[in-house]
C-alpha cells in the first residue's frame, strides 16, 4: 500500500462518490463501515500445448499486506478519480511490471468484499504468445508462478492468501471462464 493515496470510495449501493476519496491511511473500511472502497483484480493467463495456465505471484517480505502468502496476478485499491480499467492497468505495471492497455481486459464480475467493505472488480489478461519478462520494481513481489489451471482450487486452497480462498463467488467465476477459453466447460 502506498501511503498518502485517496482511493475511490462508493455508497453501499455501488455508486461513486465524488466526496474526494478514501483515506489510504485509514486501511480497508471494516464491514460494518458506511462506504466500499473500489479494487482492481487482475487474472493473467496463458493457453499453452497442455492447456491454460494462471499467473500467481509472491508477497514479499517488505510489504505490510500479506507479505510471504501468494496472491493473483495483480490487484490493488482503485485511486480517487481513477477508472477501474485504469486501476487495472496501473496495478497490473506497478506490481509484475507488464504493460496491458485497456483492451487487454475482458471484464468477468464485480462483487463485494466478504469481511471489508471491498468492492473487488476483477478482470482476465490473456498473456499467449507473450514474453514472461515480469519485473518487480517496487519490492512488493518477490516472484510469480505459472500454475496449470488443472490445479488452480488446489493452489489456491494450499497456498493463496485468505480473502483469495474465501471469495468463491469471484474465485468460481473466474475459474468458469478459464474453463471455457480453455474447452473444458460443460455448458
Amino acid at each position: 500500500m502506498h501511503t498518502g493515496e485517496m482511493w475511490q470510495a462508493y455508497s453501499l449501493n455501488g455508486i461513486a462518490l465524488s466526496d474526494g476519496g478514501y483515506d489510504s491511511a485509514l486501511g480497508n473500511p471494516e464491514e460494518d463501515a458506511a462506504v466500499l472502497v473500489g479494487a482492481a483484480n487482475v487474472w493473467v493467463f496463458r493457453k499453452t500445448e497442455n492447456g491454460v495456465e494462471v499467473l500467481f505471484q509472491h508477497r514479499s517480505e517488505f510489504v505490510d499486506s500479506n507479505a510471504g502468502k501468494w496472491d493473483i496476478s495483480a490487484a490493488g485499491h482503485m485511486n480517487y478519480g481513477e477508472t477501474i480499467v485504469e486501476a487495472a492497468v496501473r496495478e497490473a505495471r506497478e506490481e509484475i511490471g507488464i504493460e496491458i492497455s485497456e483492451k487487454d481486459l475482458d471484464f468477468i464480475c464485480a462483487c463485494r468484499g466478504l469481511t471489508r467493505n471491498m468492492l473487488n472488480h476483477h478482470f482476465l489478461c490473456d498473456w499467449t504468445g507473450r514474453e514472461d519478462n515480469f519485473h518487480f520494481d517496487d519490492k512488493e513481489v518477490s516472484e510469480v508462478k505459472w500454475v496449470p489451471l488443472a490445479d488452480f482450487d488446489a493452489f489456491i486452497d494450499e497456498n493463496v492468501k485468505d480473502s483469495v480462498k474465501t471469495a468463491t463467488f469471484s474465485r468460481d467465476a473466474i475459474k468458469m471462464q478459464l474453463e471455457k477459453i480453455s474447452g473444458n466447460s460443460e455448458s
